[in-house]
């Protein structure tokens, strides 16, 4: 290095000039450049921050737009099951003494009314609840059976809350159980949540040669007592037997009496019905 090049570089130095040499190309820093590099340098980062805050806020507006409509269709979506639900549900409340034929009677009435089912004979006693729907037109009829035994009874005012028709059903044929029917019924109406609700009354058995008819029937449960401004009652005569003659491996039934047709559109039409629906029986 000659004596010139090295009082060149001091000077440089002297005035804040930086060299650094980058291949063949000799670059420059001084005070000024630098500063010009750094404000450009904040200016990019600050248009990309500004860019990156949009983007952000942009996504968040879509977002929160996005879940109100979700959770607006939701609230529309509920408030239609709660229509459908208030317009075209019907609870029907089964209830009688054990063996009174009960559950015999809804699965005859739904292989009656065209519900692909088949049910076993004899059926087995109801523990505990069986709900059995129903479709006519419009309307869904949930048939709520509640086995009769002694340890079931207690629990029936469990299920009375909502009711829209009472089907009540007695064995005609068992005279000594009318006065504890009848008995059971007037508490089950000292209830309530039972004002208003019609009540079916169905007189089973009439194939058996004891059997009362459904006005003797009446008079035993003395129905006449019940007020026609809380309650709108009918008493109904039907039969689940005899059954026809099946191969002898045969568990399985889809028969029903022609009594049952009779019996589904009576619980048709006496079901409290809040709205206009057709009715096909």
């Amino acid at each position: 290095m000659s004596c010139g090049e090295a009082t060149n570089r001091e000077t440089k130095r002297a005035h804040g000039i930086q060299a650094e040499k980058v291949g063949s190309i000799s670059v420059l820093f001084t005070e000024q450049n630098i500063s010009r590099i750094m404000i450009r340098n904040v200016f990019r980062n600050g248009q990309k921050i500004f860019w990156i805050s949009c983007t952000c806020i942009g996504t968040y507006i879509a977002y929160r737009y996005w879940k109100k409509r979700e959770f607006l269709a939701i609230d529309e979506g509920f408030e239609e099951v709660s229509k459908i639900d208030d317009n075209h549900e019907k609870r029907v409340l089964l209830l009688g003494l054990d063996g009174a034929g009960k559950t015999s009677i809804i699965n005859q009435i739904c292989v009656a009314n065209g519900d692909e089912i088949s049910y076993t004979v004899p059926s087995k006693p109801t523990e505990g609840s069986s709900v059995y729907r129903i479709k006519n037109g419009v309307l869904f009829y949930n048939v709520w059976d509640i086995g009769g035994s002694d340890a079931t009874r207690k629990y029936w005012t469990a299920f009375l809350q909502d009711t829209d028709l009472l089907l009540f059903v007695v064995d005609a044929s068992d005279i000594k159980k009318l006065s504890c029917a009848a008995s059971i019924l007037k508490q089950l109406l000292s209830d309530a949540r039972m004002d208003d609700v019609p009540i079916l009354v169905v007189a089973n058995k009439q194939d058996c040669p004891n059997a009362l008819k459904p006005e003797e029937v009446k008079k035993a449960l003395d129905l006449l007592s019940i007020s026609p401004h809380k309650h709108k009652v009918e008493i109904i005569g039907c039969q689940t037997r005899p059954l026809p003659e099946m191969p002898s491996e045969t568990t399985e039934y889809t028969w029903y009496h022609a009594s049952m047709d009779s019996v589904r559109k009576k619980i048709f039409h006496m079901a409290k019905d809040n709205v206009s629906a057709p009715m096909f029986c």
